[in-house]
């Protein structure tokens, strides 16, 4: 993840300028002076070229070492680093910089659970065991078969945030139990297996 000294703006507020600097046509802000004219993008040509001139006038406003951004659309893909992936050494943002994702990727994955509950291969408050058995090192504790798939999204599952040592409920599920859960892992192992295999299990 990019480095630097100071502590950095959220990367959303920067997403957000952007996407309105491009969709709207809005200037891009410049520190220390008025704002450049940004294009009125209208095609994926347009929108790679205000793209490219905008996003190192945002890096530089919101004080962000590098970025790196990708463009779908249809089976196109743009794709382009911008800044520096480290500020002390000043290697370079790249196609290939890995980035930190943390839990970004939660909201994606609770799409994909939602769009699954909505084609009605999943129901949100039916044990996640039901749909794929096992212990998940838990052990013997009756409190795994009414975990949900509806907790393991609120975060409401009873595991701890941190994992030490052996895997244990510590609350019982529901809204009292508020964390961010180890059932994530569950329901990810459930969402990966085929549906012939979840519907033999259900």
């Amino acid at each position: 993840m990019p480095t630097r000294q100071r502590p950095l703006p959220t990367p959303l507020l920067l997403g957000g300028l952007l996407a309105l600097a491009v969709a709207c046509g809005a200037p891009a802000p410049a520190p220390g002076g008025p704002a450049a004219p940004a294009p009125h993008a209208t095609g994926p040509a347009e929108v790679e070229t205000a793209l490219a001139a905008l996003i190192p006038q945002l890096l530089e406003a919101g004080e962000v070492p590098g970025l790196a951004i990708a463009l779908i659309r249809d089976d196109q893909v743009w794709l382009r680093g911008f800044g520096v992936a480290d500020t002390a050494t000043h290697r370079p943002v790249t196609r290939d910089t890995v980035f930190q994702a943390a839990s970004l990727s939660k909201p994606v994955f609770a799409y994909a659970v939602m769009k699954l509950v909505d084609a009605g291969a999943l129901d949100l408050d039916r044990p996640l065991i039901d749909y794929l058995p096992g212990s998940y090192d838990v052990g013997p504790d009756p409190r795994l078969g009414q975990i949900t798939a509806r907790h393991a999204l609120s975060h409401t599952t009873g595991f701890p945030n941190w994992r030490t040592g052996a895997l244990a409920i510590q609350l019982p599920p529901g809204p009292s139990s508020a964390t961010p859960a180890r059932a994530w892992s569950i329901s990810r192992r459930w969402s990966s297996t085929s549906p012939a295999s979840r519907s033999r299990r259900s």
